[in-house]
């Protein structure tokens, strides 16, 4: 049998997943794609195309799509978990069956475990050795998959604790058009990619309201301080809220029609509640199970989020975004 030293098996048919499985893939890094259920594992083989996530981009043909989860892990070197974050725990749980000590699991999932108020790296933690667990990588960045999928530029980070599996991946990811940059900062990369979906349904929520570009900018801007406050909580590096997936994933997702989590805040803007929302929705907008784990952690931690505690309290306490708004503006003059 060939020694399969770098191939990626590739957990999660969403639009992310199947991103990173064919930019893999176009530089012939040996891939397989697991699927949750045979049948759509078969709909995907015959389309070549996930045409629920994905539509109108053709997977190679060098790519396996399985639904046999042993026989996917078992020669994989790198196991890449783009799945939501309310089912990365079962994932993990499947995985830890198969898994051996010399694999390392990439996260692409950004988002906060709701039941447990953990990050995707604490949840794996449960489950998977202490070489592993040194070895653990989180992507996360500006990454809108549609963009990715059609071959335009775009950047990303890979954080790790291990600077050689850091740069592995780093050099396995980066492309011509895909530029990956390393971290040591596992926990400020995953709070910057998790946290920054609340305030991207907060800039939704302005453009909702027609409120303009000044409103915006500006709760962006207070929302990054937002982000930053909390992740210095849990001693994240400075410099990680102003690179690729701190600022530059915020200003994507608060810019983009391709951007679920805008999308959530422009609908509840228009007075549309959260169910109908999510109900319409194909894709998982993490943002709002973020924001119920972040407002009870940012509560317990006694940590000031403004921001936060509003988008919570429009999404699960039907409080009207105008008067949101009015509370946010009426709060008590400070110095930035």
């Amino acid at each position: 049998m060939t020694s399969m030293q770098n191939k990626v098996t590739v957990m999660g048919t969403t639009s992310w997943g199947i991103t990173l499985a064919c930019l893999l893939a176009n530089k012939n890094t040996p891939v397989d794609i697991w699927t949750r259920t045979e049948i759509e594992a078969q709909s995907i083989r015959n389309d070549r195309e996930d045409k629920k996530h994905l539509p109108g981009i053709t997977l190679p043909k060098s790519i396996t799509i399985n639904h046999d989860l042993e026989s996917c892990i078992k020669n994989s070197k790198y196991i890449l978990l783009a799945v939501p974050s309310h089912s990365f725990r079962d994932n993990m749980i499947n995985l830890i069956n198969y898994l051996n000590d010399n694999q390392v699991i990439i996260s692409a999932t950004k988002g906060i475990e709701i039941k447990t108020n953990k990050r995707m790296s604490e949840v794996a933690a449960e489950y998977i050795s202490y070489n592993q667990n040194n070895t653990f990588s989180v992507l996360s960045g500006p990454n809108l998959a549609k963009e990715i999928a059609n071959g335009l530029p775009a950047s990303s980070v890979i954080a790790s604790l291990n600077s050689e599996t850091a740069q592995d991946i780093q050099n396995m990811l980066t492309t011509k058009t895909f530029r990956v940059y390393r971290s040591s900062d596992v926990t400020g990369v995953e709070l910057c990619g998790s946290l920054k979906n609340i305030i991207a349904i907060g800039a939704g929520i302005v453009d909702g309201l027609n409120f303009g570009n000044n409103a915006k900018s500006a709760l962006v801007t207070r929302g990054l301080a937002e982000i930053k406050r909390f992740a210095m909580a849990y001693n994240a590096q400075e410099t990680t809220f102003y690179g690729l997936a701190g600022i530059g994933d915020l200003m994507t997702t608060i810019s983009s029609d391709y951007s679920r989590n805008r999308y959530v805040g422009e609908q509840l803007a228009m007075g549309n509640n959260i169910d109908s929302i999510t109900n319409n929705m194909t894709n998982v907008a993490e943002g709002i199970n973020t924001t119920k784990a972040i407002y009870s952690i940012s509560l317990s931690k006694n940590i000031e989020m403004p921001i936060t505690s509003m988008v919570y309290q429009i999404i699960f306490e039907n409080l009207s975004p105008m008067d949101a708004f009015s509370a946010l503006m009426d709060r008590e003059l400070t110095a930035e």
